[in-house]
């Protein structure tokens, strides 16, 4: 009897051992970013892929969309959730540095990227150097127009690190030419709608313009094409970031609307990399500067082959993390259930031997609900089912039906995001989020964004608003991104589907 004890109690003990080798508590990292944009996009990403590394990570993005007060909330809310570490991209200096302030007051690590904070309470800041950048593109403007002639600049938004320090080394850079004229720094906000109102300012007061420079190439682009509008078809353009997707400043450049960019690196893998250091209280550098260079028509072609192949790897180490995941999920579910077996039959026997007149005649047996299965049309939020979708038969759901009722209330609202969904639902964004995601196979973000697009597919065949009418009525703050979108959806331009109704 005493020898079964002892085995039982062996059992037991082997089964928490392996519990708590498989469980070790992961680093829960809260990353905050400034907007959300392709450039955004393209980090998150990097960051995902940086966290394979290490299986012990979970990331929660969230995006300000250019709003401090939003950005402080959710900093706030890292604060209160007791994240392991706090990587943070910050809208402007002046406003989120008590909030980071505090942050790093609590204990919490902080990394900066890409902008600063007016304080020096953070653990470590990254980013490419924004006055090399700012400076490097003013001369080399300047040797283009051979030192003379007029110039635009249109800077990033006021009070961000980048574009205070990106237009002083560009101020720098033309200084040493006195025969340009820097006509106007309009003051844009890094979006491409922006860039569309500085050009617009500028040309009532001056049209004879050589050259434009934007803090980045959405601001260039919306600068171009209002000069377009305007019949001036000769104005050089250079823009920053580089980003090596199509419509990206690499693509401009290779297509000739561009005389140049700056690669503005995105390095989501050395910021995970500089963000697991620091975690698992190994040496780093407090300060870390990301190389980058001018892009041309000389070296276009190889970037965005050498991105092609970056991105089939990236693919790829993807494809076998998840298999990998799925792997060991499954022989760690095969040992669990051997042992808890063994267990059970111990503790089954030691009772019998000593009580000797008890037989457990019931063995509780909880099973997991079987998930939902939707209908991926199903869980599209509509207002109403296209002609291809009428086939498909909605299952039931309480929970779907209100969510989707929620965003077709909401779909006009630009500043209506998941944790305003959250709100409305009564649930955090992390419980809103594993709950769609289980139910649908789609991120709420991901269910708000086709929504939108199908609305405005629905406006665009429906009636003659323009696209970026449609546009804003359906909550994208950018009409560019609107047709990103769309064309990621439907296969086609909302121009190409206005033509086919």
């Amino acid at each position: 009897m005493n020898r079964i004890t002892t085995f039982a109690v062996t059992a037991l003990l082997a089964l928490l051992m392996v519990s708590c080798s498989e469980s070790r508590k992961p680093w829960r990292i809260g990353v905050s970013q400034c907007s959300e944009d392709i450039w955004r996009h393209k980090q998150n990403g990097e960051l995902i892929v940086g966290g394979y590394v290490d299986n012990a990570v979970e990331l929660e993005f969230l995006s300000a969309d250019d709003s401090d007060e939003r950005q402080i909330e959710q900093i706030n809310h890292f604060i209160e959730e007791k994240v392991d570490l706090i990587i943070v991209s910050p809208n402007s200096a002046a406003s989120l540095t008590p909030v980071i302030d505090k942050a790093y007051d609590s204990g919490i690590p902080v990394i900066l990227f890409d902008r600063r904070t007016d304080s020096d309470k953070y653990t470590a800041y990254i980013s490419a150097d924004n006055y090399a950048i700012g400076n490097t593109m003013g001369k080399l403007i300047a040797r283009d127009m051979k030192g003379k002639g007029t110039l635009v600049e249109i800077t990033g938004l006021k009070g961000s690190s980048p574009a205070k320090e990106r237009h002083r080394g560009f101020a720098d850079a033309i200084a040493e030419y006195p025969q340009i004229r820097l006509i106007s720094s309009e003051l844009g906000d890094w979006t491409e709608e922006s860039g569309i109102k500085a050009m617009a300012e500028v040309l009532k007061h001056d049209r004879d313009i050589d050259c434009i420079f934007g803090h980045n190439d959405r601001l260039a682009l919306g600068a171009r094409n209002v000069a377009l509008s305007h019949g001036l078809k000769n104005i050089k353009y250079y823009g920053v970031d580089a980003l090596p997707v199509p419509g990206g400043g690499i693509d401009q450049v290779q297509k000739g609307v561009f005389e140049a960019t700056y690669i503005y690196p995105t390095q989501g893998l050395e910021v995970m990399r500089l963000a697991r250091k620091i975690l698992n209280g190994e040496k780093y550098e407090r300060y870390n500067k990301l190389h980058s260079s001018v892009v041309d028509k000389s070296n276009a072609d190889l970037l965005l082959a050498q991105h092609r192949e970056m991105e089939r790897v990236g693919n790829d180490i993807k494809t076998i993390h998840a298999k990998v995941d799925e792997y060991f999920t499954q022989v760690n579910l095969q040992q669990k259930i051997i042992i808890i077996f063994i267990v059970v039959i111990v503790i089954i026997v030691t009772l019998c031997v000593l009580t000797y007149r008890f037989y457990i005649a019931k063995v509780m047996v909880n099973e997991e609900v079987a998930k939902e299965v939707v209908s991926p049309m199903a869980s599209i939020p509509s207002t109403e089912m296209s002609e291809n979708d009428k086939h498909v038969i909605p299952v039931p759901n309480t929970f779907l039906d209100r969510f989707r009722s929620i965003l077709q209330q909401n779909l006009q609202d630009a500043d209506f995001n998941v944790e305003r969904i959250g709100e409305e639902m009564g649930m955090s964004r992390v419980q809103l989020y594993r709950k769609i995601k289980s139910l649908t196979g789609m991120t709420p973000v991901e269910l708000l964004r086709k929504a939108r697009v199908a609305r405005g597919k629905q406006l665009l065949e429906s009636t003659d608003r323009s696209v970026s009418e449609i546009a804003y009525d359906v909550g994208f703050t950018a009409p560019s991104y609107f047709a990103k979108c769309f064309k990621d959806e439907f296969g086609i331009s909302p121009g190409e589907a206005r033509c086919s109704k």
